[in-house]
Order: structure tokens, then sequence, then C-alpha cells
């Protein structure tokens, strides 16, 4: 029997160009069955809450998750008192020192253009195993680019 592998630092045998090659297999099959994952509407709306609770005053990374235009802010888009209540709530919270958690829920499909994500940020009650919860829901459509942006934030009662 021929064998033209090599031998590693062990002394055992070792054929580098097929581990490379499952390797590389495998890590393209990991990175293929993450894809859609990655800028779905449901992640921008996540995304965009996360960053209006944790980096209000930063409107540039805000506008570009959304696909706002220079001239909107992305304040504008909270469109109740209960969503504004609910964001005043985590960011003093969050100036407390509490950790908080940013988690996509239900999506609802309104059509093909226009979708709604509901948003759920946990926190811990402070001295207590009790977890408390503020919910967002996030409207999006799509712009005439064919790009999900952020249309308008309520509070999800």
């Amino acid at each position: 029997m021929v064998y033209d592998g090599m031998m590693n630092r062990l002394g055992h045998l070792t054929n580098r160009p097929a581990t490379a090659w499952a390797a590389g297999l495998w890590l393209v099959l990991g990175l293929a069955a993450c894809e859609p994952f990655w800028g779905t509407p449901e992640a921008r709306a996540r995304d965009f809450i996360e960053a209006l609770v944790t980096a209000p005053a930063e409107t540039q990374p805000l506008r570009d998750i959304a696909h706002l235009p220079p001239e909107q802010s992305p304040e504008a888009l909270i469109d109740d008192l209960s969503a504004r209540v609910g964001l005043d709530f985590l960011r003093a919270r969050q100036a407390q020192g509490v950790s908080l958690k940013f988690v996509q829920g239900e999506a609802r499909p309104v059509d093909d253009t226009h979708r709604a994500v509901v948003i759920h940020v946990t926190y811990l009650q402070p001295g207590t195993p009790v977890t408390g919860e503020v919910r967002f829901l996030v409207r999006l459509e799509k712009d005439d680019q064919a790009r999900w942006r952020i249309a308008r934030v309520t509070g999800d009662n």
C-alpha cells in the first residue's frame, strides 16, 4: 500500500489536503446555513431597537440600520406613548447597570412589502430572580430599492 500523506508531530500519518478540504467544506456549509439570518427584516428590527436603547445619540448608525434619509431623525419613528415610555425606561435601566437582552419575537408578514416584528427586551429585576420585559412592535416596509426599512415603532401591549 502506497500512502503519500505526511506525518504530524505525534508520528501519525495525515493527509493534509483532504483534511483542509473537509474543514473548508464544513465551514462553507456552516456559513451557508446561517446566511438566511443575515440581513433579515427581523434582525434589522432587533438591531434598530437595541441601538435606539443603547446608543440613541449616534443617529447615523440608526439611520443606516433603518435605511432613513439624512434629514429624518430615527426618534421620529417612535409612534406612540407606550413605545416612548418603554424606551425611556430601558435607557434608565441600562444607565443603572442593568443587563438588557434583545430578542426578536413573532414576525407578522402583512404582505410582500410590509412586515411587523415583535422585539422583546428582557431585564433582571434588581434584587430578585424575576425578569421583566418590554415589547416593541416594529413595522418594516420595502423601499424603492427593495431594501427593508423601519417605518415606525409602537409598543406591543
